[in-house]
């Protein structure tokens, strides 16, 4: 499937991708730690009732699509967030097999907690 390029403008979000890892903490639970914090401009979109209806039933939702600039290297530990709201990257590829833009399917996990993950 063919993406439309971001046109002048478009990339009108600031956002901040992160690495999270989940360290064990000495409470017995875990304890998230960032790296790789990397700040820059993305367009969000929601995805359609199909795709969404689809990624439910394969128990892997998406609900959001975020288009960047070029990144390689972002897997599924990495995290998106934009205000107070925290994103899951589920999958990321390069846009129609090219090196200019990065999109990442992802999961909104909802607000981000005053501890820095949505699970404290």
């Amino acid at each position: 499937m063919a993406y439309r390029e971001p046109g002048a403008g478009e990339l009108d979000k600031h956002v901040l991708l992160r690495r999270r890892d989940d360290v064990p903490a000495d409470d017995m639970g875990l304890e998230s730690v960032f790296s790789d914090v990397n700040p820059r401009w993305a367009k969000i979109e929601p995805v359609g009732s199909a795709v969404y209806s689809g990624s439910v039933q394969t128990e892997a939702k998406i609900t959001h699509r975020v288009i960047l600039r070029y990144r390689k290297g972002i897997t599924t530990a990495f995290e998106v967030i934009h205000g107070d709201t925290s994103y899951r990257v589920k999958r990321g590829f390069n846009m129609n097999g090219k090196t200019r833009f990065t999109v990442l399917e992802v999961e909104e996990l909802g607000l981000e907690q005053v501890g820095g993950g949505v699970y404290v």
